[in-house]
């Protein structure tokens, strides 16, 4: 039957076991930070010994003052006089060598061998007046640093263990108790068979077994909230360090997309976006695109373009192909910095940068001569060991340009401008091997060496370079060594090497010693600890929190109210409960702060109930009559007529400590509560009970017992408030460590997602952690691709001053947001964007697409129009037919998407009445398939790229195009059949380095629609 009903408790006492001190060790111990604990407790310890040393010289000075004060017979007293401040001074003496390092460090038994001697020269002054005015004046007194002792074992010596104390706090409550036993023997035999002494013997075993207790709690929660505190502020460095460390990355990330001067705004958008989206909220306003375009009126453009480019892409496989070009790119990254120049990025086989961009430089027209001797000295080095057919084009011109950038996704910087249009155009028509510059750029340098020859015959027929009266030189390269026998970097280190690594690591336990070292160890150091006028801050990247003087509070009221309203996981070691459904009332209690208080409350006035019905049980005026019978008549009043006076006190002092010690009660109102106590104690024994407590026994000679008592309650009063000050300004540590914590977690977390999308930014998604994965190995990431649709869409008509690159970033910012339409087994990679020219392809990562990623965030009406293609490919597949060929209808798809969205934003643009009229303006587009490379090059920035040639062709076809119509090769035109899409022939069209080839129109309706083959027929 038993078995039948019995259900197990089921409770989660997870949260509950990561406050055991036992796991807090092994923590230590696991973070290998155990020797640092031992040293920082050592610290508190010796905090702890320095209250202690206050105090006690602070209770014999008051306890002797007291006595010459009210002593009606003072010689009897000088004897403890004399020895109080001898003891003391011995006492300060010894215990002051812990303070020394030199003596104390590396020899452990100091600490124990000094507590031991002060800890036994308390108990010999104590029994030692016992004894001297019991045989010298046949005086009875009662011990005065019993407890006292106690509450120095537990509370202030340096001894960092628990077994010790305890050991300790035993051996000094069984020396009393024997005394105790002694000293009722010396009475005569037959004292010791009343049974009223016996009372008193275990009445103070009881006393000192739960004094005993009272210290080892302490000692216990103490170590708890210290190791926890430790441990809190040992993961809060390492995020610090972490968090710097990913901070630097992520900088290192922006700057190698954008310069520093216009990288902010991007940077501080995305950490918004990244903490919106982890709160989940969603805003239902439009975003306005960030646009940052400055302008520069003072600088040099360089254009350089490789030679026979376009042969190598044929003939050279991917490897050959990508470790090439980041030879070259890194070599030009490199020299571009050593040259003080920027570069802006590179388009297959073109290279441009600019000096004087992010920092004015009047030789900037020398920096870009420099660099541009050094890349064709490097080109050639490359041409002569690797036996090439390679040379370098390069284009100067000195002028003003605008830089930023436009867009929303794949954010990457460049530069527009009549003067860089003259500069490619230097370029274009410049001979190999030569530096083609304008006359401007030859004005500004002074006392040259090189040797000037005439421009081009193409340069002086050229159209643009007439019509803006731009007179070109030559200038013959010359070999600069200075820069091309350098070691130059091979990889954008994003990972860190294994030295890196070991660098880090004592890095990181530098860091930590300091931290360590700069830990507050006590609750009366706040206000230096707390000051925010200090030259040096005491805390990594924080200042302390503000905390009141008295009661130890928040500032902040907000901070002290999530304190005081935290689940309080210690409160079940305070109470024992016995049964699972008083564990599940006990789980409800720890989380309640009122349910806390209440039953808080509730003990306390148990405690008093006790004490109350202890008081009624004795009558003062009967108490008064009895005892003076007792003297009159010369007999001996019995001990069970009233209370024992010292009896009482100690109850009283009990009851503080666990007034004060209780956890999970505001500070506030314990020290309310026990102040409370001690004066309705003190109350009690001066007014109502004060004949009783008068003819008590005292603690010396002539001195009134009400005095001691009233000085033992005061004293035990300061040092429970020392004890929850201590455990409460731990506390309150521990709890604003973990708000630190959590807040460079949330940090952390929000640049981690940072530094994702930074490099999401500038690598496709499927190319980050191969890349990573090679960028710890020192090796080049690249991949080739049977089947791959590139795209090229330039607007037309474009006049790049600041207004019409507003529109522009309008435009791209609304072709990104198309964008994020084609993902997952639909993906379209956004590659670059060059002046007004959109390149984009897909199928580069069919492998991972497909089977990856979330089918629903793909719209259905692309969903539709994709597997109607499909099945068209399905019908009309042929022999010649390649794996992927949907990928030229995606592509096709996402480009008669632009066509429509630009259609939008002409039609918006139309009816905004401004001065002067916007247009988007025409768009073409071309687009090619095939075999593509692809790969990460350079060092400083790195770029992800694609060559081949269905790029050429992508880019000739968009070249020559026309404006409204999307051209295609003949490949990709039989593809778009074969997948039910009509495409028109063009004709016959000359394409650079192709000749003269058929090309087809992408056959589009009035509504910018496909238009579907007749025979074509699907079902869904």
């Amino acid at each position: 039957m038993f078995s039948r009903n019995w259900r197990p408790c089921e409770l989660d006492f997870s949260k509950e076991r990561l406050w055991q001190l036992s796991l807090l060790k092994r923590r230590c111990k696991e973070a290998d930070v155990e020797k640092e604990y031992i040293l920082y407790e050592k610290r508190i310890r010796s905090y702890s010994l320095w209250v202690f040393l206050v105090l006690h010289s602070a209770v014999i000075v008051v306890n002797i003052f007291l006595l010459l004060g009210t002593s009606e017979h003072p010689i009897m007293i000088y004897f403890d006089v004399v020895l109080y401040f001898l003891s003391t001074l011995w006492i300060v003496l010894v215990l002051s060598i812990n303070f020394k390092e030199e003596i104390v460090q590396n020899r452990s038994w100091v600490a124990y061998v000094t507590s031991v001697i002060a800890v036994m020269t308390l108990v010999a002054v104590d029994l030692t007046l016992n004894m001297y005015h019991y045989n010298k004046d046949d005086w009875t007194i009662t011990s005065t640093f019993d407890t006292y002792t106690l509450y120095m074992i537990y509370l202030f010596l340096p001894i960092s263990t628990l077994m010790v104390p305890t050991i300790l706090g035993i051996a000094v409550s069984i020396i009393y108790i024997m005394y105790y036993f002694f000293e009722l023997s010396r009475e005569g035999d037959y004292r010791v068979e009343e049974l009223d002494h016996f009372n008193n013997i275990v009445v103070n075993l009881i006393d000192y077994i739960s004094f005993n207790l009272l210290g080892i709690i302490f000692r216990i929660m103490s170590d708890i909230t210290i190791r926890s505190s430790f441990l809190d502020r040992h993961q809060y460095v390492l995020e610090d360090i972490a968090l710097v460390g990913a901070r630097k990355q992520e900088k290192m990330l922006l700057h190698s997309i954008l310069p520093p001067q216009i990288a902010q705004p991007f940077q501080d958008d995305i950490r918004s976006r990244v903490a919106i989206s982890k709160k989940r909220i969603y805003s239902q306003r439009t975003k306005e695109h960030i646009m940052a375009i400055q302008n520069h009126p003072d600088v040099t453009i360089l254009y350089a373009d490789v030679v026979n480019y376009t042969h190598l892409t044929t003939t050279l496989s991917v490897q050959e192909l990508v470790t090439l070009l980041h030879d070259l790119y890194a070599s030009f990254d490199y020299a571009a910095s050593h040259y003080r120049t920027q570069r802006i990025k590179f388009l297959g086989d073109c290279y441009y940068c600019v000096a004087g961009l992010s920092v004015v430089d009047p030789d900037h027209a020398k920096c870009c001569i420099n660099l541009g001797h050094c890349m064709i000295g490097h080109i050639r080095q490359i041409r002569r060991t690797r036996n090439l057919n390679i040379d370098m084009r390069i284009g100067i011109h000195s002028g003003s340009l605008l830089a930023g950038v436009i867009g929303s996704a794949k954010l990457q910087y460049d530069i527009w401008g009549e003067d860089v249009v003259i500069a490619n155009k230097l370029e274009s028509t410049g001979l190999p091997g030569h530096l083609h510059i304008s006359e401007r750029t030859l004005s500004m340098l002074s006392d040259h060496p090189y040797e000037i020859l005439p421009g081009t015959q193409v340069a002086r027929e050229d159209p643009l370079l007439i019509k803006s009266n731009i007179q070109t030189y030559l200038i013959a390269a010359i070999d600069n060594n200075a820069i091309t026998n350098l070691e130059m970097p091979t990889t954008f280190h994003i990972t860190k090497s294994a030295e890196d690594d070991k660098d880090r690591k004592d890095y990181v336990k530098q860091e930590l010693r300091k931290e360590f070292e700069l830990m507050p160890i006590g609750a009366f150091y706040e206000k230096k600890l707390f000051t925010f006028g200090s030259k040096k801050p005491l805390v990594r990247g924080t200042d302390r929190p503000m905390i009141g003087f008295l009661l130890l509070d928040f500032k902040d009221p907000r901070l002290e109210y999530n304190y005081i309203n935290q689940t309080d996981y210690m409160l079940k070691y305070s109470i024992l409960l016995s049964c699972c459904c008083l564990f599940f009332i006990a789980d409800e209690i720890q989380r309640n702060l009122i349910f806390r208080i209440c039953i808080y409350m509730i003990i306390i006035i148990m405690y008093f109930i006790v004490l109350i019905l202890l008081l009624m049980d004795c009558e003062p005026a009967e108490y008064i009559v009895l005892h003076t019978e007792s003297k009159l008549f010369g007999y001996e009043m019995g001990q069970n007529f009233c209370f024992h006076p010292w009896v009482l006190t100690k109850m009283i002092c009990l009851i503080m400590g666990v007034t004060l010690i209780f956890t999970g009660i505001p500070v506030m109102v314990k020290i309310v509560v026990s102040v409370m106590e001690t004066i309705t104690y003190l109350i009690i024994i001066n007014f109502q009970f004060d004949y009783l407590i008068h003819h008590s026994i005292p603690t010396n000679p002539f001195f009134a017992p009400e005095y001691a008592h009233g000085l033992f309650t005061v004293v035990t009063w300061f040092i429970y408030y020392y004890m929850e000050r201590q455990v409460e300004f731990n506390n309150k540590i521990n709890f604003n460590w973990r708000i630190e914590l959590l807040k460079k977690q949330e940090d952390a977390h929000i640049t981690n997602k940072s530094i994702t999308i930074l490099l999401h930014n500038i690598l496709p998604s499927h190319v980050v952690n191969v890349y990573l994965t090679l960028a710890e190995k020192h090796e080049l990431y690249y991949e080739s691709y049977s089947m791959v649709a590139v795209m090229f869409a330039t607007l037309k008509n474009f006049q790049m001053d600041m207004s019409q690159l507003r529109v522009l970033n309008e435009i791209i910012s609304e072709f990104d947001t198309v964008l994020s339409q084609y993902r997952n087994e639909f993906l379209v990679d956004k590659i670059k964007i060059v002046g007004c020219t959109y390149m984009a392809a897909c199928g580069l990562n069919v492998r991972h697409s497909v089977t990856g990623g979330n089918r629903r965030t793909v719209i259905k009406s692309l969903r539709k129009e994709v597997n109607r293609a499909q099945q068209s490919l399905a019908r009309n597949r042929t022999e010649l037919a390649i794996v992927n060929e949907d990928v030229v209808f995606i592509l096709s798809s996402f480009a008669l998407d632009l066509m429509r969205t630009l259609w939008i934003c002409n039609h918006v643009y139309s009816n905004i009445p401004l001065e002067k009229e916007m247009s988007a303006g025409d768009m073409s587009i071309g687009i090619s398939s095939g075999e593509v490379m692809a790969g990460v090059v350079g060092a400083s920035q790195v770029h992800y790229d694609i060559w081949g040639n269905a790029v050429n062709m992508a880019s000739r076809m968009d070249s020559t195009g026309v404006a409204g119509h999307i051209q295609v090769t003949e490949e990709s035109a039989m593809i778009l059949k074969r997948s039910g899409v009509e495409c028109d022939f063009r004709g016959m069209t000359y394409v650079k380095g192709r000749g003269i080839m058929p090309t087809y129109f992408v056959g589009i309706d009035k509504n910018l629609d496909f238009r579907h083959t007749p025979e074509e027929e699907y079902t869904e």
